[in-house]
C-alpha cells in the first residue's frame, strides 16, 4: 500500500463492541441471575489530619523530538493535600500554615530531575501546579525507549532541623526526528499538538480534534464524499471503523483526507488481545487486566510517535488497571433517551454504582457525546442542541476533543439544529491550549454549568443549560461579577436559545453559549 508516508495519524485507538459477555462491567444482567457484587470498585482514599505533598514530575510534552532537544521542560506538581491518594507523603509545614490551601508562607521545595546523563535542578513554590522546569537533552540519544527519570525534592521549614526528602518517578521519550506524522501530547493541559496535516510539514500547534466515527465497509467504500461532507462542514478528523479489507480504498481515504488537511484516528479494534490494537469497552467484557497494558507497550515499541487511546464503559469497575493501557481515556455516557433504573431489554433493574474521577498529569480525558438513539437502550435521539450541550459541559469538566460516535443520517441532520459550534472551539484552543497557565472555575447556578478560564488578560466563558427549564444567571454568580459594562466588555462567540443583558445570562431549556469577556 503506497500511500503517503506523512499521513496524519492522531491516535492509536481500538473500539470494539461485538462481543456479549456473559457478565457487563462484572455484573449478572440477565433475569434469571442473581446480583452479585462486582468486584474492582475504587477505594476511597483515607483522610489525613496532617498535611501530605503530592509530588509529581512529567516532560511537558509526549515524545519531544531531536529538534526540541534545546528547548525541552519538565512540569512540577507540588500540592499539598489532606487525603491519602497515591504517592503522597506526609511533609512538615510551618505551624502558622499547615491547615492553609494557599502557597504563602510555605516556602519552595528544590526538586531535581535526572534522565540519563543529564541533571537539572530548580526551587519550585509549595502548592503549585504546572510549574516548568527547562531542561537540555541534547545530550542523551534519541531511541525508541523511553528513558526512566528520578525527580527527588527537598524541603525545608522554620518547624524542624532536619530537611525532608521526597521521590517520585516519570518516562521521557525521546524520539528521532522524522517527516512521517508526529502527534504529540501536551501533558499541562492534555491537548494534543500536531504539524498540518496536509504532510508538507510546519510548526506543531494545538489541536482540538472534533469528527465521526465512519463504518469503512458501509460508508466510505462506496462514497468517498463523506470526507468532503465533513471537511466542508468545519470538521478537522476522521476515524475510520474497521475492518478495512479493501486496501486500494484504504489508501484512498488516507490520500484524500491529507488533501482535505484532515486528520485520521486509526483504529484497531478488530484485533484486540492478538497485541495489536486496544479495545473499546475492555472492562464490559471483563477483558484481563493487563490485556490493555501489554498491548500499550508493543505500540509504543513499533511506533512511539502517537498516542493510544482506550474508551471505557463502566461507571466503577477497575478503572485504574485498563487505564494504564492508554495515554487518553475516552467517555461515552450516553444520557439521552435512557432508563437509568431498569433495563428495558434485559427487565432488570440497574443497580446503584459510584463515581470517582482521578486526576492524573499523564492522562487526557476524550468525550463522545450521544449522537444517536431510538433504538433499544435509548428511546430517543437527541436534538443537535443537546448533542452540542453534552459537548460544552464535558469540555468544561476537562475533555478535550469532540468526538462523535457514528456516522447516521439521524445524528448528522440533528447537528443543524446547534449551529455546529465545533466551528468556533479554534477560540477555546487558542485561550486555553497556547496559555496552559490559564486558571479554571466551574460553576453550577440552577442547573445551568459554567466553565470560566482566565489567561492573565480575558476570560474564556463556556456555558450550558442542562434543565428543561427557563434559568437567569446573574454575572456574579459564575465569577464574572468585575462586568460593569456587558455592551463593551462580553464577546458573542456562539449562541443557541441564550442570550446575556447588562446583569447576566439567559437561558431557554438547553441554552448553550461561549463568550469572552474583559471586565476592567
Amino acid at each position: 500500500m503506497k500511500y503517503k508516508k506523512s499521513f496524519a495519524t492522531l491516535v492509536a485507538a481500538g473500539l470494539v463492541r461485538a462481543s456479549l459477555a456473559q457478565t457487563w462491567c462484572g455484573k449478572n444482567f440477565m433475569s434469571n441471575q442473581s446480583v452479585v457484587p462486582p468486584g474492582g470498585q475504587f477505594v476511597l482514599p483515607v483522610q489525613s489530619v496532617e498535611p501530605l505533598l503530592s509530588f509529581r514530575c512529567a516532560p511537558v510534552f509526549r515524545p519531544y523530538l531531536q529538534e526540541d532537544a534545546k528547548n525541552a521542560a519538565f512540569v512540577v506538581d507540588t500540592p499539598i493535600v489532606y487525603d491519602w491518594i497515591a504517592g503522597t507523603e506526609p511533609i512538615l509545614l510551618p505551624s502558622t500554615s499547615a491547615s492553609s490551601s494557599s502557597s504563602t508562607g510555605l516556602g519552595s521545595i528544590s526538586v531535581t530531575i535526572n534522565v540519563g546523563s543529564v541533571k537539572t535542578t530548580a526551587n519550585v513554590p509549595l502548592n503549585a501546579t504546572n510549574f516548568q522546569i527547562p531542561i537540555d537533552i541534547s545530550n542523551l540519544q534519541a531511541q525508541k525507549t523511553a528513558y526512566n527519570v528520578s525527580c527527588s525534592a527537598t524541603y525545608s521549614s522554620s518547624s524542624s532541623s532536619k530537611s525532608q526528602q521526597f521521590k517520585t518517578g516519570a518516562s521521557l521519550l525521546y524520539l528521532p526526528d522524522t517527516n512521517a506524522s508526529v502527534t504529540k501530547t501536551d501533558l499541562r493541559t492534555g491537548a494534543l499538538w500536531v504539524r498540518p496535516a496536509n504532510g508538507k510539514g510546519g510548526s506543531f500547534a494545538p489541536f482540538i480534534p472534533q469528527g465521526f466515527y465512519i463504518n469503512f465497509d458501509e460508508y466510505l467504500v462506496t462514497n468517498l464524499s463523506f470526507i468532503d461532507q465533513l471537511q466542508a462542514e468545519g470538521f478537522n478528523t476522521l476515524h475510520p471503523i474497521p475492518p478495512y479489507d479493501n486496501l486500494t480504498i484504504f489508501e484512498e481515504v488516507i490520500n484524500k483526507t491529507i488533501s482535505a488537511g484532515m486528520y485520521i484516528v486509526y483504529d484497531m479494534r478488530s484485533n484486540y488481545q492478538n497485541l495489536t490494537a486496544v479495545a473499546e469497552q475492555p472492562d464490559g467484557n471483563s477483558d484481563p487486566l493487563d490485556a490493555a497494558q501489554l498491548t500499550y507497550d508493543l505500540i509504543y515499541q513499533i511506533d512511539g510517535y502517537h498516542p493510544v487511546s482506550i474508551v471505557l464503559n463502566c461507571q466503577d469497575y477497575n478503572f485504574s488497571p485498563y487505564v494504564n493501557g492508554a495515554d487518553i481515556v475516552l467517555e461515552d455516557a450516553y444520557p439521552i433517551g435512557i432508563n437509568a433504573t431498569f433495563s428495558p431489554v434485559w427487565h432488570t433493574p440497574c443497580t446503584p454504582d459510584l463515581v470517582i474521577v482521578v486526576a492524573t498529569i499523564a492522562k487526557s480525558v476524550w468525550t463522545t457525546p450521544q449522537a444517536f438513539g431510538s433504538g433499544a437502550y435509548w428511546n430517543t435521539t437527541p436534538t443537535g442542541q443537546q448533542w452540542a450541550a453534552m459537548g460544552f459541559t464535558s469540555f468544561s469538566h476537562g475533555a478535550l476533543v469532540l468526538s462523535i460516535p457514528d456516522h447516521k443520517r439521524q445524528c448528522y441532520d440533528n447537528r443543524r439544529d446547534s449551529d455546529q459550534p465545533h466551528r468556533y472551539y479554534h477560540r477555546l484552543r487558542s485561550t486555553i491550549h497556547r496559555r496552559p497557565e490559564a486558571t479554571y472555575a466551574n460553576y453550577d447556578h440552577l442547573g445551568v454549568d459554567a466553565g470560566l478560564w482566565h489567561n492573565g488578560t480575558a476570560y474564556l466563558l463556556v456555558v450550558a443549560n442542562l434543565v428543561d427549564a427557563i434559568v437567569y444567571v446573574p454575572w456574579e454568580d459564575i465569577g464574572l461579577g468585575s462586568i460593569t459594562n456587558a455592551t463593551t466588555q462580553l464577546e458573542r462567540i456562539f449562541s443557541v436559545s441564550q442570550n446575556s443583558n447588562a446583569t447576566g445570562l439567559n437561558f431557554l431549556p438547553n441554552g448553550i453559549g461561549i463568550y469572552i469577556a474583559t471586565p476592567p
